[in-house]
């Protein structure tokens, strides 16, 4: 059988009126379109300026980490010259009576005494 030929379908009274609210539908599709698409870019660029601020913290972070290992290290070798310290003062308490012992308190407090008040004289403000 030959192939059937396409007929047009009839026009409708109000076909006009269907195309043009066709092709405003259109022309909204495409005005929503290009919002979306700009609110994508929107969207996109404060998620890479997020992206650039969490970097920047963990930066931060990682070098705030290497500081307080560097104190912690110190504060450790502190406390063994500490340890140390008063290790060798026990000793040497040990060494004398009791008398000695008074003796070398007062001195040390003294000294101390002399060295804060020379040191609060020469730092103060007039």
């Amino acid at each position: 059988s030959p192939p059937r030929a396409r007929v047009a379908p009839a026009p409708r009274p109000h076909a006009n009126m269907t195309m043009r609210s066709k092709g405003a539908k259109a022309s909204l599709d495409e005005m929503l379109e290009d919002q979306n698409d700009s609110m994508t870019d929107k969207l996109a660029g404060k998620v890479e300026l997020l992206r650039q601020i969490s970097v920047n913290i963990n930066k931060e972070i990682e070098g705030q980490n290497e500081d307080l290992d560097k104190m912690n290290d110190s504060a450790g070798d502190v406390l063994g010259s500490l340890e140390k310290t008063i290790g060798n003062l026990v000793g040497v308490s040990n060494m004398g009576g009791t008398r000695t012992v008074l003796v070398r308190a007062i001195g040390m407090f003294g000294f101390f005494l002399v060295v804060y008040f020379f040191s609060s004289r020469f730092t103060s403000e007039p």
